[in-house]
This record gives structure tokens, sequence and C-alpha cells, in this order.
């Protein structure tokens, strides 16, 4: 494995600070869930440059080391982590999705 391909994928499911309407309005007493969303991507551990006390995930990484579209999870927003396997089978690229 080269290392462009180090890093373990993920699914991470977390909590997301959110606003209410941006004006001035009742609080809205229906609103006691959290808000869950989904981030896919590289696991960056601290060792390699992670936030401290953080899941930080990454998007894209180029050879050189340069990521793209990095994001950092406080740890007590996250609510689950799904680590994913690689798709190994060759793609036919000639052939559409199903």
């Amino acid at each position: 494995m080269t290392e462009q391909n180090d890093h373990q994928f993920v699914l991470v499911i977390w909590a997301d600070a959110h606003a209410g309407d941006g004006h001035w309005a009742t609080l809205d007493e229906d609103d006691k869930e959290e808000h869950l969303v989904e981030t896919v991507g590289m696991l960056i551990a601290e060792a390699e440059g992670g936030k401290p006390n953080h899941a930080t995930v990454a998007q894209s990484k180029s050879p050189d080391g340069f990521y793209d579209h990095v994001i950092h999870i406080p740890r007590g927003m996250v609510r689950s982590v799904v680590f994913l396997q690689r798709f190994t089978k060759p793609l036919d690229c000639d052939t559409p999705p199903v």
C-alpha cells in the first residue's frame, strides 16, 4: 500500500451544533433532537497531524501529502465511527452503474 492510501476510511456520525432561524422568534419546543451529520473520509490520527481530542477526517490527500476538505469533530460530539473496507475488485468503467 502506498503512503497515499495508509489511512483508514471511516463513516463518522456526529451531533452538529446548529442555530435557529436567524431572526427573532420563539424557541421551537419540538427542536429537542440532535442534528446528526454523516461524514465520510480518511481518519487522520493525532500523530499524523490530527487535532487533539477530535476526530479529524479528510476528504482527499495528494501524493505529496497535502490534505483537502478537512473537518475536526470534537470527540464529545461523535456518536459512532464505522470503519469502512476498501473495494478491491477492478472497476469496469465501460459498464454503467446499476
